[in-house]
């Protein structure tokens, strides 16, 4: 440009300077950065694109984003991190950054082209994907077939599970995020970019219930929290400084608490504590005692705070115990009170005028005419209510409701359910509706106890608006190769209760399964074959499994014994040549089958609900059977040793996932585990003593697993584990080392292997889950060994 140009446009002259600096290094990256690119690279190029308005995949060539250490994408390219121009590999990129943080770089790489792959070709065979999505470089992976959707709005993965949100400002007026942790901790979030700012808050003795901002007319404000502790205090964002601690008469935990501001512009803040005690603290004046409110017979200590205001606009302060009360903040006169019906879990204020809603621990919310008591009811899906946030959307009043996993969206218009925003994988914590002049039209942040946090913009809700035919959420998964077609096939479970089977080498699923009943099939197992063909089991709503032929949509003789639902099916030839099934449910009781002549064969209890089952034959001395249950024990069976089960203490909580490797070779057959406590075990089946450490690296529950021996040069087994965190994790089972991290992005709730050449050591890995399903082909020679 020339001096005149300058002068009339400096940022351009910056822009152009950045824009050409980024050019030029990524044309020193070259198109497959195998080796390691200068460190300059790795670190400023991606923020130099982004200076220059050139952040996209030319300028950041793909090879070169699991090398990245500098600033991260997903915050450069904005949350959620949506397709804009010729940025797919960088959007594919931010999806699972925040899974792949500490990962290996084959284990980056893999990640990469598996979100790539299944964010832009859903439904594409393999042999028919473009070249830049069939193969990779460095990837260890080949994706057959997918339809698999994981969401993309991860801000930020936690070392703490959160239990609390607020909106905030920092220097500048930058919108942050002040999350409070189980610890007793405050984190605060950059909303744009996700990373932390300043030095965490070690803010109570206790976890953090409560959070919120209360701004300043003139700028700025103040953060409050309340915790378990019983203390409340005062925060300067800015300063990460304590600026008030409110005496609190006693150390009862505070249950919730509200701020407000007078008209002068002073602080006030009203805590609600366990015993139902009402303080007022005024920035001037201090602390005098509210109100008490009386407790509701079916919670003692459940009570909940919120704001609202009038039709009028009189801010009022709403209170929840055994009823729900109504002040006038100006005075604290008491203005209306209705009995509560159920105990409160949550209480908010809605985007109507003098309504609010209140959620309960059977799953119903209530909205409610704070004039003239309860107007009407949602029923809810039976999870408690966790969470509640009211927003706007497209002209629509809208409520959003944590529950479980999933957040619901009620139009308080219609009465109905609009919507469910989906892709944590635990219990939500807590929603915030954030400020609607907000970059990227951002609307709602949520945390779960999976330890994220995330940012729904008003085009996710948009979507989750629109009507759909059905919405998957896979209970289970079971995979298959038709001998006859060499076909893999894939069956999944969705919530209007249909049971798809896909045909993962046409993308094609024309056999589909109607149950008996609007709910999801619980579990699904491919039975072995007989006369050629496969069948698939599936459990029903009378807690009975019945039979299904995809081929002919023939139903087979439903087999009965349990009295609650069946939540584990799993099958296999027995070396007698008789075709066994196994089945747990939650009551407590694990069966075994004989499918052959729809009889029943063996019967043991667990103290709990039985979550995960498993069988195995080695195929010509005996027969394995294994059942996992919330008792935290496994209980092992051989047919060829007779009736008597053995039972393993694993000291993992709750047991979701167990598979069987029947087949001696580097390793004597073993049994694998997983647990709550995010570890997955191997134990030998003849001795029932541990085979090795705990497989660690996971950071929540893993929820199912997978085992397979190859003899590609020496003989090796592997189990594939698949947690909440969003990973699958694929371990040498004789090192007990983890040689390959995958970051799927969402929840996987099923997975299954089929080794389809043995020399070779290549073998196709099933993941299904909320986001859909995907079949892999991994190429175990390539992987690396310690």
């Amino acid at each position: 440009m020339s001096p005149d140009e300058q002068e009339r446009s400096p940022q351009s002259g910056e822009e152009e300077a950045h824009a050409r600096i980024a050019a030029a290094l990524a044309r020193l990256a070259g198109p497959d950065a195998v080796a390691a690119p200068h460190p300059y690279l790795r670190r400023y190029l991606a923020h130099h694109a982004v200076l220059g308005q050139t952040l996209d995949d030319d300028h950041l060539p793909p090879s070169l984003l699991p090398w990245i250490t500098g600033d991260r994408v997903r915050g450069l390219l904005g949350v959620p991190s949506t397709q804009r121009g010729q940025q797919r590999w960088l959007t594919a990129w931010a999806a699972i950054e925040p899974y792949v943080q500490r990962a290996d770089l084959p284990s980056r790489r893999s990640s990469l082209h598996l979100a790539y792959t299944t964010l832009y070709f859903p439904g594409v065979p393999y042999a028919q994907l473009p070249q830049q999505a069939a193969v990779f470089a460095g990837s260890q992976l080949r994706v057959l077939w997918s339809q698999w959707a994981p969401p993309s709005n991860v801000l930020a993965t936690l070392n703490d599970t959160s239990l609390s949100v607020a909106t905030t400002e920092g220097l500048d007026g930058a919108l942050l995020l002040a999350v409070g942790n189980e610890a007793g901790g405050i984190e605060l979030i950059d909303a744009f970019t996700g990373t932390a700012v300043g030095e965490r808050i070690s803010a109570h003795d206790g976890a953090v219930r409560s959070l919120l901002f209360v701004p300043h007319p003139a700028g700025g404000g103040e953060l409050v929290s309340g915790s378990t502790d019983g203390t409340v205090r005062i925060w300067d964002t800015n300063q990460g400084t304590l600026i008030n601690h409110l005496t609190r008469r006693d150390a009862k935990w505070t249950a919730d608490l509200v701020g407000y501001r007078s008209d002068e512009g002073s602080l006030s803040v009203v805590a609600v504590n366990g015993d139902g005690a009402m303080t007022l603290w005024r920035e001037h004046t201090g602390e005098c005692q509210l109100a008490d409110m009386s407790a509701h017979p079916l919670d003692h200590a459940a009570f909940a705070l919120a704001l609202a205001s009038d039709p009028e606009g009189r801010r009022l302060l709403v209170g929840a115990g055994a009823t729900l009360r109504v002040w006038n903040t100006e005075n604290h006169d008491l203005l209306h009170e209705h009995p509560l019906g159920k105990a409160i879990r949550v209480l908010t204020a809605t985007t109507v005028p003098g309504w609010v809603a209140s959620g309960h621990n059977d799953g119903s919310i209530t909205v409610w005419d704070m004039a003239s008591g309860a107007q009407f009811s949602f029923a809810g899906g039976g999870e408690p209510v966790t969470a509640l946030a009211a927003l706007h959307s497209d002209g629509l009043e809208l409520l959003a409701a944590g529950s479980g996993n999933t957040i619901d969206l009620w139009n308080l218009g219609s009465q109905q359910r609009a919507g469910r925003l989906t892709g944590h994988s635990d219990t939500v914590t807590a929603l915030r509706t954030m400020p609607a002049s907000s970059f990227n039209d951002v609307r709602l942040a949520s945390t779960a106890r999976d330890r994220s946090v995330r940012i729904w913009d008003v085009h996710s809700i948009r979507r989750a608006l629109e009507p759909a035919d059905t919405v998957l959420a896979v209970v289970d998964a079971s995979s298959t190769t038709d001998s006859a077609t060499a076909a893999q096939r894939v069956a999944v479970s969705y919530t209007t209760g249909r049971v798809k089977v896909w045909d993962t080498s046409t993308g094609t699923s024309a056999e589909v399964l109607i149950s008996d009943s609007r709910n999801a099939v619980t579990a699904l197992a491919w039975a072995p074959p007989a006369q050629g063909r496969r069948v698939l089991l599936w459990a029903a709503a009378d807690h009975s499994i019945r039979c299904w032929d995809p081929w002919d949509g023939q139903a087979g003789t439903a087999l009965h014994g349990h009295s609650l639902p069946v939540r584990a099916l799993a099958s296999c030839a027995a070396f007698n040549e008789r075709r066994i099934a196994i089945s747990g449910g939650d009551d407590h009781t694990v069966r075994l089958w004989d499918l052959d002549r729809s009889l029943p064969l063996q019967m043991w209890r667990h103290a709990h609900s039985v979550r995960a089952v498993a069988a195995a034959s080695d195929g010509h001395s005996g027969d394995w059977f294994a059942s996992g249950s919330a008792d935290g024990t496994t209980r092992l069976w051989n047919s060829h040793d007779g009736p008597g089960e053995r039972i393993l203490s694993c000291h993992q909580g709750v047991i979701n996932a167990i598979a069987i490797n029947p087949l001696p070779g580097s390793l004597p057959a073993f049994l694998v585990t997983g647990g709550d406590d995010g570890t997955v075990r191997l134990w030998d089946m003849s001795t029932t003593a541990p085979m090795s450490k705990p497989l660690t690296g996971h950071t929540d529950a893993v929820e199912t697993l997978a085992t397979w021996s190859t003899t590609a040069g020496t003989s090796r087994s592997y189990v594939a584990s698949a947690a909440r965190d969003g990973t699958i994790r694929l371990w040498d089972a004789a090192t007990a080392r983890c040689v390959l991290q995958l970051a799927t992005g969402s929840r996987v709730r099923a997975l299954s292997a089929h080794v389809t050449d043995q020399s070779a050591g290549r073998v196709i890995l099933t993941m299904a889950g909320e986001a859909g399903v995907a079949v892999l082909e991994l190429d175990l020679d390539d992987l690396p060994f310690g």
